[in-house]
C-alpha cells in the first residue's frame, strides 16, 4: 500500500467521523429543542439554512424558494416531536424539504422552473480581474441554467448530495427510492452537466 494510499484513506476516515459526529451533535441539539432549549434550534437553524434555501433556490424562482424555505423551519416547529434521533437530523429536515417541495411543484402543476434571479453564493464586486470575474458569472449562470433544466428527480438528488451533503442512503430516503436509483439519477445529471459546460 502506498502511502498516497494511506493518506487519501486516513482522509476519508477523519471525514466520515467529523460527518458523523457532526449528524450526532445535530440529533442531539434537536432533542434538546423538543425538550424546550430555544438556543439549540438557534444553532441548528443557524447550521443548516444556507443548504436548504440554496435546494429551494437552484430550483425555483427567489420568492418560491424564500417562501418554501420559511415553510420548512415552520414545519421543523410544528413537528418536531415527530423527529427520532435514530436517523439524522439532516436526512429529516430534507425530507421535509422534498415534500415541500413535491407539495409547490404538484400546485403549480409541473410548470418549467424559473432561474434564480439572485446568487447567494455571488462572486464579490471586488474581483481584481473584472474579466475573470465576468466569465465566472456566465458560467455560474449556464450551470444554473442547466440545473434548472434537469428533469426534477435528477435536481433534487443533485442537489441533496451537492448542497445538502446528504449521503446516499440519506436521498433515498428522502426521496424515497433505491441507492441505486440514486446513483442512477446522480449520474445522468451529472453527463448532462458536463455535456452542457462543454459544448
Amino acid at each position: 500500500m502506498t502511502q498516497d494510499t494511506i493518506s487519501a484513506r486516513a482522509a476519508a476516515a477523519t471525514t466520515g467521523s467529523i460527518e458523523h459526529a457532526a449528524a450526532a451533535q445535530d440529533d442531539a441539539l434537536m432533542v434538546a429543542y423538543i425538550a424546550g432549549d430555544a438556543s439549540s434550534f438557534e444553532v441548528l437553524y443557524r447550521r443548516h439554512k444556507g443548504p436548504v434555501y440554496r435546494f429551494f433556490l437552484r430550483q425555483l424562482a427567489v420568492s418560491e424558494a424564500e417562501e418554501c424555505h420559511q415553510e420548512v423551519w415552520l414545519k421543523v416547529i410544528r413537528n418536531r416531536d415527530a423527529f427520532t434521533p435514530q436517523g439524522s437530523f439532516s436526512g429529516w429536515l430534507f425530507t421535509i424539504a422534498h415534500r415541500v417541495l413535491a407539495d409547490r411543484h404538484r400546485a403549480a402543476m409541473r410548470r418549467t422552473p424559473e432561474s434564480p434571479d439572485a446568487d447567494p453564493d455571488a462572486l464579490p464586486s471586488s474581483a481584481p480581474d473584472l474579466a475573470v470575474a465576468a466569465d465566472q458569472t456566465r458560467l455560474l449562470a449556464r450551470l444554473y441554467r442547466l440545473i434548472a433544466g434537469l428533469p426534477i428527480a435528477q435536481r433534487e438528488a443533485l442537489l441533496l448530495r451537492e448542497e445538502a451533503g446528504l449521503s446516499l442512503s440519506e436521498i433515498a430516503s428522502v426521496t424515497q427510492t433505491s441507492e441505486e436509483g440514486v446513483k442512477s439519477r446522480l449520474r445522468y445529471a451529472m453527463q448532462k452537466l458536463r455535456s452542457g459546460m462543454n459544448p
